[in-house]
């Protein structure tokens, strides 16, 4: 019978923690990008601090390396998406044009 109540605990502790949880979510495709944007060559706030403006000086860290790595990491953010999306390229109509001539009389006649 011990055994029993102690299992029942142990299933209702289990089930609580799973209600607490994080729920796992899929990031946009924008926040992903707003994440590699900075993730190597950092912000305002953190360029700022002492302790980079020692690691640029000293050579241990070189600016437009970090950022050419973020470039890097936002076009295979970009490529991916494309490619999950599908090759072929969104069609869309163009809008009814509301005017029916130009705005110029005679075309030739434009000055120079």
């Amino acid at each position: 019978m011990m055994k029993f109540k102690t299992l029942g605990f142990l299933a209702i502790a289990i089930a609580a923690a799973g209600c607490f949880a994080p729920q796992a979510h899929a990031d946009t495709v924008a926040a992903e990008i707003a994440r590699a944007m900075f993730r190597q060559s950092g912000d305002i706030y953190r360029n700022a601090g002492i302790d980079r403006q020692a690691t640029l000086l000293l050579g241990l860290s070189f600016p437009d390396h970090e950022a050419l790595n973020d470039t890097r990491a936002v076009n295979q953010i970009y490529q991916d998406a494309i490619r999950q999306r599908g090759s072929t390229p969104v069609r869309t109509t163009d809008l009814p044009n509301p005017f029916s001539s130009s705005l110029l009389s005679d075309p030739s006649s434009t000055r120079n």
